[in-house]
């Protein structure tokens, strides 16, 4: 989800600022690449504690931040944020964080089998909260993040919703006929909904002809306790398993599948803070049915006209939903055409014009929304037929939604995501 809004700013900015991204290298990848406009610096980490790497990482942002000089430092980490919090006053740059996602609350999940002590997660925490308190912005994907912020005590300090963007549209083809294939885009860090998803699969008779489909990343570790399970949870061979053999594009998967499992346990990081859902935004855009975990976060988007709601862990009323939307034609279509009115909301365009407008703001200069955007961006509305039961949806397309060229001032802007995300973005 990072990756992809990182992405979508390195687009819009580059041909507006000049952008540095701080991000880790690995060994498929050079020290210095450009990517769009933008340049990428990667820094190479020594094998080491999570600590001890955490560290390593801050001092190479300290090097590039005394380095050059930057109006603007945009970071998705609180926690190596650190350093740009404390050296804000000294070099006089306009600071701004990306907390759609807390460490705090993500890491454990991420990280589901290292030991993370209470001593340090509550180091982490009071990391976040230096950093949110001497930034002059935040940015989070959804309201309900802004008031969970708010509420801990950040009231001073403007908050800003973008919401997540989604992938645009390719012309794929659709899966074969003869079974109805749901699609849940959870990932390592939602492993729990993951196996929510296949009890409720194992539910259902096996004259449903109810396929599964997983997509996300998925770290080695958790693939090999997932190939584990393969028998025990999927007797029937009516998963498609998440990137144990190969990786799966999302658009490919979003594309080939009739409904989208929108899976949250009731945990702090999806009841109180609310998840970012990356995936509401991709079953959107190609019109898919949804079946939600009710969780507020979830009705922040759809209301119960616009999506099949269970409670959140209830893999029986899970089983329930999907056996309903798979054997009605009609709610199928209907739901389809509710889920596909939700697009505009995560489009890219809308995603990068916010953007602008926002670091416009922020450096002092006057912000003109652009035609450029409507001009590429024509009626993404496409027609849904009906389906037979068991007849997957269409696939749809869209012309490319990214735009071409910008006005350029010459300003500097420094990116430093996480470092546990990946070298590029996508």
């Amino acid at each position: 989800m990072l990756s992809r809004r990182i992405g979508c700013y390195l687009k819009a900015l580059s041909e507006n600022f000049d952008v540095s991204l701080l991000c880790i290298k690995d060994a498929e990848h050079p020290h210095i690449e450009r990517y769009e406009k933008a340049r990428i610096l990667r820094v190479p980490l020594k094998q080491g504690t999570l600590q001890e790497r955490m560290e390593q990482f801050e001092r190479a942002i300290r090097r590039q931040l005394e380095s050059e000089d930057y109006a603007v430092a945009h970071s998705f980490d609180f926690v190596s944020g650190r350093v740009l919090a404390e050296l804000k006053k000294q070099l006089g740059y306009h600071l701004l964080f990306e907390a759609s996602t807390l460490c705090s609350q993500e890491w454990p999940y991420a990280q589901p089998d290292s030991t993370l002590s209470s001593e340090f997660l509550e180091n982490i925490k009071s990391a976040e909260t230096l950093a949110a308190s001497n930034a002059d912005a935040l940015i989070v994907s959804t309201l309900q993040q802004k008031n969970f912020l708010q509420k801990q005590g950040i009231r001073q300090i403007p908050i800003h919703v973008l919401h997540n963007p989604a992938l645009p549209r390719k012309k794929i083809p659709a899966h074969p006929e003869g079974y109805f294939q749901f699609l849940h885009l959870g990932g390592q860090t939602q492993l729990a909904s993951a196996l929510t998803a296949l009890h409720a699969l194992n539910i259902l008779p096996p004259e449903s002809k109810i396929h599964l489909a997983f997509g996300g990343h998925y770290g080695a570790e958790t693939k090999a306790r997932l190939g584990t399970l393969r028998e025990s949870l999927n007797p029937k061979g009516t998963v498609l398993w998440p990137n144990l053999n190969c990786d799966i594009e999302t658009d490919v998967l979003c594309a080939q599948s009739d409904a989208g499992l929108l899976i949250l346990e009731l945990e702090s990081r999806n009841a109180d803070f609310g998840s970012a859902m990356p995936e509401l935004a991709d079953f959107s855009t190609w019109g898919l049915p949804i079946i939600a975990a009710d969780l507020p976060c979830v009705r922040e988007f759809l209301n119960p006209n616009e999506a099949l709601f269970f409670p959140p862990g209830d893999a029986f009323m899970l089983a329930e939903c999907m056996k309903t939307l798979a054997s009605s034609p009609k709610l199928h279509a209907y739901l389809a055409s509710s889920s596909l009115a939700k697009a505009p909301v995560f489009q890219p365009y809308a995603f990068m014009d916010e953007a602008l407008r926002l670091y416009h703001g922020w450096i002092g200069q006057r912000f003109k929304p652009s035609e450029m955007f409507a001009e590429l961006m024509p009626d993404i509305t496409p027609s849904i037929s009906t389906p037979s039961a068991l007849t997957p949806s269409k696939a749809y397309t869209t012309p490319d939604l990214l735009p071409s060229s910008f006005p350029s001032p010459e300003q500097d802007t420094l990116i430093v995501p996480p470092p546990s995300l990946s070298p590029l973005p996508e």
